[in-house]
């Protein structure tokens, strides 16, 4: 497996910067006021006692102190309601940020990068980990960059009183740093335990993610009915659950030995500071006030203290899920998106022709697809066929382009495919996979594949598909919605209707190379002869490849590659191969068995 990439903190929150000031100039303005604001406050909430105190016992005129009392309170009452508009402005900003610019940009990654990417199972788990970092305000890329104004605000009034606490007593400042590297040392114990266990405990938490999801899916409601499967889904739920729950009392057990660690600093603190001042007051040094005074900075410089680890301590976890977002987005795509051979110049129909094709999944040994050689000439129809696990749908991803293989070549007119702009190549291919996507948008849009179509080619595609009178019977006709997941008044197509659209969206593609991978999976045998026979008419001047199982469906095809092991075991047409007596027609003769009854009649294979 690839090593990550790990990106420090400071590069994280620099990386997350160069992106918001790009879409929001005033962010860095309207950070730098609330900085400002909430740094003053604490200054206006330690000298207002020390002001009372003053006005209690150094004398002078009363007034003098009460508008000096009442001019601190207005202002650190102006201050608090600007802190809040300002720590209001910063939260949207910051939620706008996430909601409006970084989430569109993993969703267009996950749109346009390469399918071979998305579907292995390191995309899929790429992919995941970068939802978790744009999926709530209080994590990763808005968590980060909420914490960025406390965790500077902690430091600048660090600094700032730290300068005056070390002009009081220098051990009052030792004991307070000794305080925050303990701090420190037992958060980064709790980090490294979350980093060793958090394969797991996201393991446990997509379990029970995963099964309540299933469990609540309706396709699956009628199998857990109907085979009382809700005590095994619960048990395995509940396992899951449990499992989490278990390690989040070990991390959070662990970050809480700071508030630990904090009480017994705090006593030594305490006693430290009090018996100073204390002796001072009593020896004459300072007065009341300035009792007041020092203890108000000792107490605040310890709060910007603690508020800065805690703060670096949430990045640690924040800059985790940026990290694993950013390897998402940094992923580098395979195929070529470059320049490449012009399109535009493939004839049609191409040839297409497979050069000593290797192909293996990532994290398996065997190879999928071994040393295939094949030519598929001009026009013709090829029919894949074999039994499950022998390449068949593996060959029809490589010929799309959403897979690239790992030796070999596929040439197009003669022209290595690798070579083409990948979005080039995927417009030479018109595909109808057995696994249905149907959108939840109009029938006219699911058809074309875009919001402007031409209206009077999807009708005529729609009934080149055998679906244009379904169609025609809907409330809106091609404006009528397929499901009721965007628009209440949507319709639900069956199964063969499904196809049919799909289909209908191959024949608008108009692509030279046709492929259709067990396209009649959920069609009956007369549905599915019918959809054969339009497929056979409607893709004439094509190259076509298709995959069946049902073998009878190979008749109209020029050539049949029956396929064992990633490789083509046997080649030639229908009625050639069963003459030849090989697998092909053991497999055709088992199937038709299961079309003759007791007495000998045959059904459909006659």
């Amino acid at each position: 497996m690839e090593q990550k990439k790990r990106h420090t903190t400071a590069s994280n929150v620099l990386y997350l910067l160069r992106h918001v000031t790009k879409t929001d100039r005033t962010y860095l303005p309207a950070l730098a006021a609330a900085l400002a604001v909430k740094l003053a406050l604490p200054v206006v909430a330690t000298l207002l006692p020390t002001a009372a105190v003053a006005a209690l016992t150094r004398g002078g005129s009363m007034w003098r102190y009460l508008a000096s009392i009442f001019g601190l309170m207005a202002l650190y009452a102006l201050g608090t309601a600007l802190s809040g508009c300002l720590t209001q402005v910063m939260g949207l900003k910051n939620m706008r940020f996430r909601i409006r610019d970084f989430i569109p940009i993993q969703f267009r990654k996950a749109l346009t990068m390469d399918f071979c990417l998305l579907e292995s199972p390191e995309g899929q788990k790429k992919a995941a980990a970068a939802d978790v970092a744009l999926r709530r305000n209080d994590v990763g890329v808005e968590g980060m960059l909420r914490h960025l104004e406390p965790w500077l605000l902690n430091l600048t009034g660090m600094v700032l009183y730290g300068a005056a606490a070390v002009r009081l007593d220098w051990r009052i400042l030792l004991v307070l740093l000794v305080m925050t590297g303990a701090n420190y040392l037992i958060a980064y114990w709790a980090w490294r335990f979350n980093i060793r266990t958090r394969e797991a405990a996201d393991t446990y938490l997509q379990g029970q993610r995963y099964l309540r999801r299933e469990g609540e899916e309706p396709a699956n409601g009628k199998d857990i009915r109907l085979y009382r499967m809700e005590k095994w889904f619960m048990t395995a739920h509940n396992a899951c659950v449990m499992n989490r729950d278990q390690w989040r009392r070990r991390f959070f057990g662990r970050r809480a030995m700071r508030s630990v660690s904090d009480s017994m600093f705090l006593v030594v603190r305490d006693a430290l500071a009090y018996t100073m001042l204390v002796k001072s007051f009593l020896s004459g040094n300072i007065d009341a006030a300035g009792f007041t005074l020092t203890v108000g900075v000792i107490s605040t410089f310890t709060n910007w203290l603690n508020e800065f680890v805690a703060a670096s301590d949430d990045w640690r976890y924040e800059t985790l899920e940026v990290d694993d977002l950013r390897d998402f987005l940094e992923q580098e795509d395979v195929f070529n998106h470059g320049p490449g051979p012009d399109i535009s110049q493939v004839k049609c129909p191409p040839q297409v022709e497979l050069r000593d094709v290797t192909f293996t999944y990532p994290g398996q040994e065997k190879p999928v697809i071994n040393h295939l050689s094949l030519t598929i000439r001009p026009g013709e129809k090829i029919a894949l066929v074999g039994l499950n696990g022998a390449g068949k749908t593996t060959l029809v991803k490589l010929l799309s382009g959403l897979y690239k293989p790992d030796s070999g070549d596929i040439l197009i007119d003669g022209i290595s495919a690798a070579s083409f702009n990948a979005a080039g190549y995927l417009r030479l291919a018109g595909t109808l996979y057995q696994d249905v996507n149907i959108l939840p948008f109009t029938i006219g849009e699911n058809v074309s594949c875009r919001e402007d179509y031409d209206r009077a080619r999807v009708w005529s595609c729609l009934e080149q598909a055998g679906l244009k009178k379904a169609v025609e019977n809907m409330p809106k006709g091609l404006d009528t919605s397929i499901t009721q997941q965007l628009e209440r008044d949507g319709v639900n197509l069956s199964g063969g209707q499904q196809q049919r659209l799909l289909f209908a969206r191959m024949l608008y593609k108009d692509a030279p190379l046709l492929i259709l991978d067990e396209p009649t999976a959920a069609l009956d045998p007369l549905a599915e002869a019918d959809l054969y026979q339009k497929f056979a008419r409607t893709t004439a001047g094509k190259t076509s490849v298709f995959i069946s199982h049902r073998l009878n469906s190979t008749r109209f095809c020029d050539r049949v590659v029956y396929m064992e092991n990633g490789c083509a075991a046997e080649i030639g047409t229908h009625f050639g191969l069963l003459e030849q007596g090989g697998k092909y027609a053991d497999l055709f003769q088992l199937q038709s068995s299961y079309y003759h009854d007791e007495k000998g009649t045959q059904y459909e294979n006659e």
